[in-house]
């Protein structure tokens, strides 16, 4: 009974919503793709003031990729020296593939909030 009162409350998606802030910067950023030619020009200034939390953001997930790239070098080692028969080796193939994925996630982010962080800097509306 407690849990499903706990679910209720809304703190699992309290939860899921502090930590996606501190992951990605967008609830920081305006829309400036839509509303009038004021408003997107005020937007798109907006978004330049702003701008200089992105390499802080940019930091974090260069940190992230190298935590789960290194993850994927553990985790293949450890599927050398399992049998290739054994729940050892698949649960390990599994935890690979997924820090694989992870990796590749990480990395498009970096690659977005860079080209973001360029875009902001250096193309004046």
């Amino acid at each position: 009974m407690a849990g499903s009162n706990w679910f209720e409350r809304g703190e699992v998606f309290s939860s899921i919503r502090n930590f996606w802030r501190l992951a990605i910067p967008l609830w920081h950023f305006r829309d400036a793709s839509r509303g009038t030619l004021e408003q997107r020009m005020a937007n798109y200034r907006y978004n330049r003031s702003q701008r200089k939390i992105l390499p802080f953001y940019v930091m974090k997930w260069i940190g992230i990729a190298t935590c789960l790239l290194l993850m994927m070098q553990v985790l293949s080692e450890m599927m050398l020296l399992t049998a290739a028969g054994s729940a050892n080796h698949l649960c390990a193939t599994l935890a690979c593939m997924s820090a694989g994925i992870g990796f590749a996630f990480a990395c498009v982010v970096v690659a977005v909030l860079f080209a973001s962080y360029l875009f902001l800097t250096y193309i004046k509306r």
